[in-house]
């Protein structure tokens, strides 16, 4: 009903954001109508970049009376952050792909068919070294490609 697999409601209930449900004689699980809600509200949040971490320690307080409006507004602003700072960076990476392309463009227009152009190794002359790469979230792009 929750459209999750046993697996994630087990990890769900491992991760503290479910509380351990009630057991037969024989030893299955027994949830409430109120598990299929709290799973769908960690998916739905999953979804906008929580972390289950994140989820834990929200609802956590909110299980115990607190209200932990302000600091879900909070993380969600930060997501919203990232979210920004990402596109900015592939757009970036977007124009760099296009003017590599206009080079190795004309690069190839000057290059008889069946012989090297060299546009990989034009890369020295048109993408500068080090920085960011926007395609893997905080890897450094190195000299040596790692």
């Amino acid at each position: 009903m929750a459209r999750v697999s046993p697996d994630t409601i087990r990890l769900y209930e491992k991760r503290g954001l479910l509380a351990r449900p009630r057991r037969t004689a024989g030893g299955y699980r027994q949830y409430g109508p109120e598990t299929i809600e709290r799973v769908r509200l960690v998916r739905r949040a999953l979804a906008l970049g929580f972390t289950l971490e994140e989820l834990r320690v929200v609802l956590t307080a909110r299980d115990g009376g607190q209200a932990p409006c302000r600091v879900v507004r909070t993380l969600a602003a930060e997501k919203l952050e990232s979210v920004e700072r990402r596109i900015d960076e592939l757009v970036a990476l977007r124009d760099q792909i296009r003017r590599v392309l206009t080079d190795w463009d004309g690069r190839l227009a000057h290059t008889p068919r069946g012989q090297r152009a060299g546009l990989l190794h034009a890369l020295a002359e048109l993408v500068p070294e080090g920085g960011t790469s926007p395609l893997i979230p905080g890897r450094r792009r190195t000299r040596e490609g790692r």
